[in-house]
């Protein structure tokens, strides 16, 4: 499982296909997933192993998603208020917070040459 703090707004991309942002609607939060048609997004109950992971004062928001197959999205909140992403993933799924992912697709592109 992977952890990742974020803030409202923020996001991270999952799989080069996949970007889930934290979203403020009113005084709740929720998490918004952008994906392909051709990948399911559902919402799927917490088991007690996942909470049982998390840190001791941790507050899960929302129900967790499940994305695909296998992939597992949890947000929560800390007890001293940062918002957290717990990501449960197959190893060769590459996950990087959004702002990340840009510069890499930023240098990438700078380094073909253009003709």
């Amino acid at each position: 499982m992977l952890i990742i703090g974020r803030e409202i707004g923020q996001s991270v991309i999952i799989g080069n296909e996949v970007k889930v942002t934290i979203s403020q609607i009113g005084s709740k939060l929720r998490l918004t997933v952008e994906a392909p048609n051709h990948i399911r997004v559902q919402r799927v109950k917490q088991h007690s192993n996942c909470t049982r992971k998390l840190k001791k004062g941790a507050r899960i928001i929302g129900d967790t998603l499940l994305i695909g197959e296998d992939i597992k999205v949890t947000l929560f909140q800390t007890k001293c208020g940062l918002f957290r992403f717990a990501i449960d993933a197959p190893k060769e799924i590459t996950i990087f917070r959004e702002e990340l992912y840009k510069a890499i697709l930023q240098t990438e592109n700078q380094k073909v040459p253009t003709l």
